[in-house]
C-alpha cells in the first residue's frame, strides 16, 4: 500500500533538513571537544536520495497574456531547490571523518557519485547502492571497532522500510545514534483500517516495523456492540503507537527525544522526527533542537506513558 515517492520534495522538507543540520553540527562539535575527532566519526544516510532536491509547489493559475506582451510573468519559471540530506551533512562546520550514502535508485546513485567527485578529497565519501537495511547490516558486519568510532545514522524512508531488528542491531553497538522518521501519517495510518480487519501482508509489514505484533493493542480495542464484541480503532491510536515506539527506542538505545511533528502545507500530520542514542549529552542537544517544532500532543482516554 506504500506509494512510490513523488519527484522532488514538499516544502515541509526544509524543517526536517534544518533540524538534521543543526543536530549534526552540535554532534560533531561536541565530539571534537571530547577528543573523538581523530579516532573516527561516521555519518550514514540510509535513504540518501540526490544531493539536491526540487521543491514541489502548486503552480498558480497563469494570467492572461496579450499577444503584444514581451516580458514573461515574473514567477512563471521560478523553481526552488533544497540541499538534500547528503549536502546538509557534508556542509556542517566540523565535518565527519567518513560519510556513507545508501540509495537504491540507480539515477540517484549516479547523482551521489557526482556529489562525491564534487567534494573530492575534502570529504571521505562512500556511496552504496542497495537496500537500506541490508547495507546497514553490512556496515555493522564490516569489522568497525565501535570502541573507537562514533556514528549518526539518518533513517528517513518514505514508508516502513526499516525493520525494528535493524534498529536493535545499531543500538547494540553502544556507539551509534539514530535520527528517525516515524512515518505516522505517510504510511502507518494507511495500514490501520478502522475496522481492524487488516490484510495479512500489511500486518506482516507492521510486525516487522514495530518488531512486535503488540502494535494492535495500542491501536485498537474490543468493545461490546449491538451484535456482540467488535473491534474499534482508537481515536488517538497514532500518538499511542508513537509513544510505544519511542519507549522501545529508549529501551534499546538508552535515551530518546520527544517527537517533533512535521506537517504538510495544509497542516496535515506527515511524520515525527525522533532521536535515540546512548548518551545523555546527545539527548540534551536533540531535545533542544526538536522542541522548536510541534511536540507530541496529549492522548485521550486510556492512560498513556509519555517518554522524554
Amino acid at each position: 500500500m506504500t506509494k512510490k515517492p513523488k519527484e522532488g520534495v514538499g516544502p515541509w522538507a526544509k524543517e526536517k533538513l534544518d533540524a538534521l543540520g543543526e543536530y549534526l553540527g552540535f554532534y560533531t562539535k561536541v565530539l571534537k571537544n571530547q577528543g573523538w575527532w581523530c579516532r573516527g566519526t561516521i555519518f550514514v544516510d540510509a535513504f540518501a536520495g540526490p544531493g539536491r532536491a526540487k521543491v514541489r509547489t502548486k503552480l498558480k493559475a497563469a494570467p492572461e497574456v496579450s499577444l503584444f506582451d514581451t516580458e514573461p510573468a515574473a514567477d512563471a519559471e521560478a523553481v526552488e531547490y533544497l540541499k538534500g540530506s547528503p549536502r546538509v551533512a557534508l556542509d556542517i562546520e566540523n565535518p565527519f571523518s567518513r560519510y556513507v550514502f545508501i540509495e537504491r535508485n540507480p539515477e540517484r546513485v549516479a547523482e551521489l557519485h557526482a556529489l562525491a567527485e564534487e567534494y573530492g578529497e575534502t570529504r571521505r565519501i562512500v556511496v552504496k547502492e542497495g537496500d537500506a537495511a541490508t547495507e546497514l547490516q553490512a556496515i555493522l558486519d564490516s569489522g568497525i571497532n565501535w570502541k573507537h568510532h562514533r556514528a549518526v545514522v539518518f533513517v528517513d524512508p518514505f514508508g516502513m522500510h526499516i525493520p525494528w531488528s535493524t534498529l536493535e542491531a545499531l543500538a547494540r553497538t553502544g556507539a551509534i545514534e539514530v535520527f528517525v522518521n516515524f512515518p505516522l501519517g505517510m504510511a502507518i495510518q494507511r495500514f490501520l483500517v478502522r475496522s481492524g480487519d487488516i490484510r495479512e501482508n500489511w500486518q506482516a509489514t507492521l510486525d516487522s516495523f514495530f518488531g512486535s505484533p503488540d502494535w494492535r493493542i495500542h491501536a485498537y480495542e474490543e468493545r461490546d456492540g449491538l451484535f456482540g464484541a467488535e473491534t474499534l480503532k482508537l481515536a488517538d491510536s497514532g500518538i499511542r503507537l508513537l509513544e510505544w515506539y519511542r519507549g522501545r527506542l529508549k529501551e534499546a538505545f538508552g535515551h530518546v527525544s520527544p517527537g517533533r511533528l512535521i506537517r504538510n502545507t495544509q497542516g496535515g500530520h506527515l511524520y515525527y522526527l525522533v532521536w535515540a542514542g546512548p548518551n545523555k549529552k546527545g539527548l540534551d542537544g536533540a531535545q533542544h533542537i526538536l522542541s522548536k517544532g510541534d511536540r507530541v500532543p496529549p492522548a485521550r482516554g486510556r492512560k498513556l506513558t509519555i517518554y522524554g
